[in-house]
């Protein structure tokens, strides 16, 4: 702290730059002075800013990449998702598990079709919100989960009874899936209770993926 009392910014700024950008995160933790020393004269800086950019387009081409291998004994993945908090990986039998991003433990497990089902394969497919997990499964059902907990939120198969589900965007503030026979429903919040706000039938073509921004 001696060296912010001698305005010595220079010599600061070179010692946070020579940080790895994780060290970097956790420098911002340590006082309210450091945290802002660092938005301003590195991340609100054009020449740090760009120091910044170009390490990180080093490590991206020439650095060996730090490897993480998690075994839990299953297989048949079918879909993974994450951010940084959790891995989600959908199985092809109607299951999927979430994973601490950091350590590899499993956080709990996700029953994405009805448990009297007894398909030899049903896929799921899966995308993530701030709040919500979304799966989607090859036999048709729609699920939405609680991110924090994993509780049930919304379970249906609103494409219908026999027709499969292949697609499915998540957002804060719908959860859009597309079904084998093109047709597209929409769900949001309604007073704290997931419901279909839109569906859309006009598509005849069977649809795999899908993708939205809510306009």
């Amino acid at each position: 702290n001696r060296l912010f009392e001698y305005d010595l910014d220079e010599i600061i700024q070179k010692i946070f730059l020579n940080l790895t950008p994780i060290d970097l995160k956790n420098c911002r933790c340590v006082c309210l002075q450091w945290s802002g020393f660092i938005k301003k004269r590195l991340w609100n800086s054009k020449p740090a800013k760009k120091q910044l950019r170009n390490r990180l387009i080093n490590q991206w081409k020439f650095s060996e990449p730090l490897l993480h291998y998690y075994d839990h004994g299953l297989r048949g993945v079918n879909f993974v998702v994450c951010d940084e908090e959790m891995i989600v990986c959908g199985y092809t039998r109607g299951q999927a598990r979430v994973y601490n991003m950091h350590t590899g433990e499993l956080r709990y497990q996700l029953q994405c079709n009805n448990q009297s089902l007894r398909a030899h394969h049903d896929g799921v497919q899966l995308d993530l919100g701030r709040t919500v997990i979304g799966s989607v499964t090859d036999s048709g059902f729609v699920s939405i989960w609680d991110k924090a907990c994993g509780s049930l939120l919304y379970q249906a198969k609103h494409h219908g009874k026999h027709q499969s589900v292949l697609g499915i965007k998540v957002s804060d503030e719908f959860v859009l899936t597309g079904g084998g026979d093109g047709s597209l429903i929409m769900l949001e919040r309604v007073e704290g209770v997931w419901k279909i706000t839109h569906e859309m039938f006009e598509n005849k073509e069977g649809i795999s993926h899908i993708d939205a921004d809510g306009k």
